[in-house]
């Protein structure tokens, strides 16, 4: 997803910073604080469904153990599985995200954010002082 452009607001991993010379500048890079902040809102809540979703089969994963027949099936299609793929030359599937990565990537998010709020609050205190 490519998220939008920023001409006064500068984030540098959590770390945000605006260069605004003007009043107008202020109210242009208050919009652009707002919608990046609305962007990494909608951003995380598709981390936390994710997240949601890998508890969800984690749980489920670890309420029923494998039989000796249920693991035997998986070996034999494992084999089955290595023995076709052998020939085809295909890179392997990128692996999803673990729950501690999605969990790491939420918190960044979320300090990202709190420091978006922190620029609003400045600029917002800036505008109201020169008014």
């Amino acid at each position: 997803m490519q998220l939008a452009p920023m001409r006064f607001v500068r984030i540098d991993g959590t770390a945000v910073s605006v260069n605004v010379t003007s009043a107008a500048e202020a109210k242009a890079a208050v919009k652009e604080l707002r919608h990046k902040k609305r962007e990494l809102k909608f951003l995380r809540g598709a981390l936390a469904k994710k997240q949601k979703a890998g508890r969800a089969k984690r749980a489920k994963a670890a309420k029923s153990p494998k039989t000796g027949f249920q693991t035997f099936l998986d070996d034999m299609r494992w084999g089955i599985s290595a023995i076709v793929e052998q020939g085809t030359g295909q890179a392997p599937a990128p692996k999803p995200p673990t729950q501690a990565a999605i969990a790491a990537e939420m918190r960044r998010l979320d300090e990202t954010m709190h420091n978006i709020e922190g620029c609003l609050l400045q600029l917002q205190g800036k505008l109201l002082s020169k008014s």
